[in-house]
């Protein structure tokens, strides 16, 4: 017969104190000892005490998770697999507070605030996480109208502040576009999203900022719109480089779009440095080439946004108000992508 598992009894049992001490010890109560709970705390480790979930939520309502709601065409054949590094790395932040991490898919054919809403009137979490933001994020007002803790990756246009953490899109696009056009480039072509999508307009404003000073049309950008994937971005860059015969250069939106560009000059037998063909792309993991081609790369870790996020929800949900939660993060640019296999911590 299996052993039965631990509690608080076993514990008390254990080390010879109340049941009532050691709950209040687990919880850091004022009224124990600081050494005592201490001694609670590595013996719930060493027995391998969990607290029973349901209990837990029937005495506080609580049900001790975030859900993390993930896009899943992103995460596909010709998906985005910065978002599983993003993924592992709040469900560790998250742990100190004995938090657990669910993910929930949601299809390309549903209506964004579904899974939320689902999320919220189920109790299936205590706070959700949600990227791909619009200006005026459906979901965002829900949470905010329903008092219902958030953090999105990505900013919006909301009145009422929320909790986020976003790349500095816009001058990340700024300075790309501004050095491609100190390298001689004229006719540059810009892999992007769906418009709706914030991030977006973030990186047009910077974009069209760079033209503006360097006494260029902004207009002459080449806007492109296309799926966060190496299929939509290789064949938009093989339509550019087929009709824009004059364009050298491109800027891709993500890691996995950059990847698609390279395919699509690799089967118009172009070459980046032959044909002095400028490509920017900008990701959260470390991109190493196998051939040598000029590139350059705009990253920032999705470690650290996870990082990022799980402190944002503790903080939330421990008080803090949501306008002190609002984290824009740079991006570093690297230009010699060997960089990643030499060992470099970036």
């Amino acid at each position: 017969m299996p052993a039965s598992r631990p509690n608080l009894r076993t514990i008390a049992e254990h080390l010879g104190l109340s049941v009532t001490t050691v709950s209040r010890a687990l919880k850091d109560g004022p009224e124990v000892k600081p050494g005592t709970v201490a001694k609670v705390k590595a013996a719930a480790e060493q027995i391998g005490y969990q607290p029973d979930a349901r209990g837990v939520m029937l005495r506080t309502g609580k049900t001790m998770q975030v859900c993390s709601i993930l896009y899943s065409p992103e995460v596909g054949d010709y998906g985005d697999p910065g978002f599983l590094a993003q993924v592992e790395s709040l469900a560790q932040g998250l742990e100190a507070d004995r938090y657990s991490l669910v993910v929930l898919a949601q299809t390309s054919n549903k209506d964004p605030l579904e899974p939320v809403i689902r999320v919220h009137t189920q109790r299936m979490a205590d706070a959700v996480v949600f990227s791909r933001t619009t200006s005026q994020d459906s979901r965002a007002k829900y949470c905010l109208q329903h008092d219902f803790p958030f953090v999105s990756f990505g900013r919006t246009e909301l009145l009422t502040p929320h909790a986020f953490v976003d790349h500095d899109d816009e001058q990340a696009a700024y300075d790309a576009v501004k050095r491609l056009i100190a390298d001689g480039h004229r006719k540059i072509g810009m892999i992007d999203p769906p418009e709706n999508l914030t991030f977006f307009g973030y990186r047009k404003q910077g974009a069209r900022r760079a033209m503006t000073e360097a006494g260029l049309d902004p207009e002459s950008l080449i806007w492109m719109r296309s799926d966060v994937s190496v299929r939509a971005a290789r064949d938009a860059t093989t339509a550019l480089f087929r009709t824009q015969r004059d364009a050298t250069a491109i800027v891709c939106a993500s890691q996995m779009t950059m990847i698609g560009a390279l395919e699509a000059l690799m089967e118009l037998n172009m070459d980046t440095i032959r044909d002095g063909i400028g490509v920017v792309g900008f990701g959260g993991m470390p991109f190493r080439m196998l051939s040598k081609q000029k590139l350059a790369y705009y990253y920032q870790p999705q470690r650290h946004v996870g990082e990022v996020l799980a402190r944002h929800l503790h903080d939330l949900m421990v008080g803090v108000p949501a306008q002190e939660l609002q984290t824009l993060l740079p991006y570093r640019r690297i230009d010699d992508l060997a960089a990643f296999r030499e060992g470099e911590d970036f």
